[in-house]
């Protein structure tokens, strides 16, 4: 199978259905996570702070830095999964992005104590935070979550739209979506 270079970005997301779209103003975070891009590479992940006003948040204004998620080569068909946590206070996303940046240092030096063999462990430093503040008592829970295939890569030089329906985790009720925009 022919590797095709892709690059997700985010465009937009809404919770919809749920009590975090009454609030004026929440902070949440998101993880998102592109399954089995390569044979050998089960998943890769990202995470960021997802602000919603009035149960929306749209990442159009961004700038690229921000709203890129990956750029990846994949081998045809692959998959990406979408959590969002509950409202968290500004102490908790600073917590977040502090570990972030803490497995992200470790994995550096680590990688520099090897010769630089690869750069891969530096990419699961969001899930290393994740999962340390999934230890702590008062770790956020998720609320929405879902999953797309990506079977049709747009072509080289093209982009195309995808919308990940959001469902909540215990009911499977419908809670929202998030749409990135796939280039080619």
């Amino acid at each position: 199978m022919k590797k095709q270079a892709v690059e997700i970005l985010l465009i937009d997301a809404e919770l919809d259905g749920i009590v975090e779209k009454r609030l004026l103003k929440s902070r949440n975070l998101g993880e998102i996570d592109l399954v089995w891009p390569r044979n050998g590479i089960a998943r890769k992940s990202a995470a960021r702070e997802f602000v919603f006003k009035r149960g929306t948040a749209d990442f159009t204004g961004e700038c690229w830095t921000k709203r890129v998620l990956f750029r990846e080569e994949v081998d045809g068909h692959c998959g990406l999964a979408v959590a969002i946590t509950e409202p968290v206070t500004l102490q908790k996303a600073k917590r977040f992005l502090q570990l972030t940046a803490k497995y992200a240092i470790r994995m550096e030096s680590q990688l520099m104590a090897k010769d630089l063999v690869g750069y891969a462990d530096i990419a699961t430093s969001p899930l290393n935070a994740l999962a340390q503040m999934a230890g702590e008592k008062d770790s956020p829970t998720v609320i929405a979550s879902g999953i797309v295939d990506l079977e049709e890569l747009p072509p080289e030089g093209e982009s195309r739209e995808l919308e990940v329906p959001l469902a909540r985790p215990l009911t499977g009720r419908a809670a929202g979506r998030v749409r990135l925009l796939v280039r080619g």
